[in-house]
């Protein structure tokens, strides 16, 4: 499972799943990491890229300016959204702020993931922390104004309304609930 989520999520980075018409309209709620991703973010990969263009400075710089990108029309709409949990804020087992990341590991190295698959989520009432490998859905508002933490800098917040452990069942049932089916 893990090396599918790095896989899709290099994908994902190289432009390979999202189709510019998956985002041509505003959306009414956010249910994927590649929503939160601009239209035609990567587009300056080449198609017939040579191993050399990743180590040129010009490139690179055209990599980072990329990665600071975020959707400001995303504000405020509902999000449902899987991944995995890096504890900020927490006493014992238990926690009420943490980085909601696309796949696990994630702000454990450097450089930390870009802004815009970074988010800040903060709670009312705690929640469990969950390890590593463990993933979680969190349901609430996507916010634009990012936030700055010891791990990483994030594009987004959530002021989380649930928390769940991930089953694919219980994300469907979310997103469902979310589309009005």
């Amino acid at each position: 499972m893990r090396l599918t989520i790095i896989f899709a999520f290099f994908w994902l980075l190289v432009g390979g799943v999202i189709s510019p018409s998956a985002r041509a309209e505003k959306p009414q709620y956010v249910t994927d990491w590649a929503h939160l991703l601009p239209e035609g973010l990567y587009d300056f990969f080449p198609e017939d890229m040579a191993t050399s263009l990743w180590v040129d400075p010009v490139f690179q710089n055209k990599i980072a300016e990329a990665e600071r990108k975020i959707r400001p029309e995303l504000n405020k709409l509902p999000i449902v959204l899987p991944g995995y949990m890096v504890p900020l804020k927490y006493k014992g087992n238990m926690t009420t702020e943490f980085l909601l990341v696309p796949s696990a590991g994630q702000c454990i190295h450097v450089p930390p993931p870009p802004i815009n698959q970074t988010i800040f989520v903060s709670l009312q009432q705690p929640t469990r922390i969950r390890t590593y490998g463990e993933p979680l859905i969190v349901e609430g508002r996507v916010l634009t104004n990012g936030q700055i933490t010891e791990y990483a800098e994030t594009g987004y917040r959530i002021n989380a309304d649930s928390i769940a452990d991930f089953s694919f069942d219980a994300l469907d049932e979310r997103i469902e609930h979310l589309e009005g089916r």
